[in-house]
Parts: structure tokens; C-alpha cells; sequence
């Protein structure tokens, strides 16, 4: 009966972290680009990192030297790619956008420019409005202003256990094609 009762226990407390909302929160203004990530309650901020001091600049030198990408053949790394295709867009697929939010100032010293930039960014936004019915984007022109600005903000959600399925998923595809490389090579 106890063993019943911890299976249970475990089965129910895996559910309930399957349910767990992530949200990852984007955002660039002033040519900043912020990422954070919530899972439930707690937010973690992904990017950018706090600045290191001492020890860590050497530790974070040494790993730049030694970095993984460098040791990495190319067809492993193509490989990595297209491993990761699928269980993206499935992934993607079952994400949903809370929130969309876009401004853009097209400006500088040439009208026609100017011009251009912002009838390029209209149909961009054209387009995306499409896809996400409820963002708010908007696109202005000042023909005073020295340069273009750009600012927006991106936040989706989806489920723990969605994205723990889709990591499963291309671990499992990636090993699977890596190992039958490692054969083929030998």
C-alpha cells in the first residue's frame, strides 16, 4: 500500500510540473536585447548576464578557448541541425504568442529613404499581422530625426512538459543519427 501511495505521489507531482507554465519574455529597445524566462512563478533571466569579475573573466577565457563549437566537425554539427528541425516546429506549433509589441521610426538625412524604410516595415508588419492577430505594431516616419529606432517586445508560452517532449525528441533523434555517423566513419 505505501508503494502505491509514493507511486502515486510521484505520478501526481509529475503532472503538475508537466503542467507548469514556461513563458519566455523578449525584448530590444535602445539597442539592447533583453530574454527572460519564467517557469510558473519564478523568472530567470537568460540574457544578458551580469557582468563577471575575476576569476569568472578567467574561467569564461579559458572556456572561449576551448570552445565546444570549435572541436566539432562539420557534419556533426549539420547533423545537430537537422536533429532539431522537427522538434522545433513541433514545438512552435504549440506555443502561443501572448503578446506582440513593435514600434518603428523610420528617419534620417534622405527622404526617399526614409520613405522606403517605412513602407518596407509597413509590410513586414503587414505580414505579421496575419500570423498574430492581436499585436500591436506600428511603424512612423520622422524626417527630422538622424537615425531609425527599433523597439519590441515578444513574450510566448507554452507548457514544461511540451518542451521537455520536444527536448526528449532531439536528443533522441540527434544520438541516434550521431551514433550512426560514428559507425559510417569507422
Amino acid at each position: 500500500m505505501t508503494a502505491l501511495c509514493i507511486a502515486v505521489g510521484v505520478l501526481l507531482f509529475l503532472c503538475v510540473l508537466a503542467l507548469t507554465p514556461v513563458r519566455l519574455e523578449a525584448g530590444y529597445a535602445h539597442g539592447v536585447f533583453t530574454l527572460t524566462g519564467r517557469a510558473g512563478p519564478v523568472p530567470v533571466k537568460l540574457f544578458p548576464r551580469e557582468a563577471a569579475t575575476g576569476r569568472e573573466l578567467e574561467k569564461d577565457a579559458e572556456r572561449d578557448e576551448k570552445s565546444l563549437l570549435r572541436r566539432v566537425p562539420l557534419p556533426v554539427l549539420r547533423l545537430l541541425a537537422r536533429s532539431a528541425c522537427r522538434p522545433i516546429g513541433w514545438l512552435l506549433g504549440r506555443v502561443r504568442i501572448n503578446s506582440l509589441r513593435v514600434r518603428y521610426l523610420a528617419a534620417g538625412p534622405d527622404p526617399y529613404a526614409v520613405v522606403m524604410s517605412y513602407a518596407r516595415a509597413g509590410l513586414a508588419m503587414e505580414g505579421i499581422a496575419h500570423m498574430v492577430p492581436n499585436a500591436d505594431l506600428r511603424a512612423e516616419i520622422d524626417f527630422d530625426g538622424v537615425r531609425s529606432k527599433l523597439e519590441g517586445r515578444l513574450a510566448l508560452s507554452a507548457r514544461l512538459g511540451q518542451a521537455v517532449y520536444a527536448a526528449g525528441c532531439f536528443g533522441m533523434d540527434f544520438l541516434r543519427k550521431y551514433y550512426q555517423y560514428k559507425r559510417e566513419k569507422e
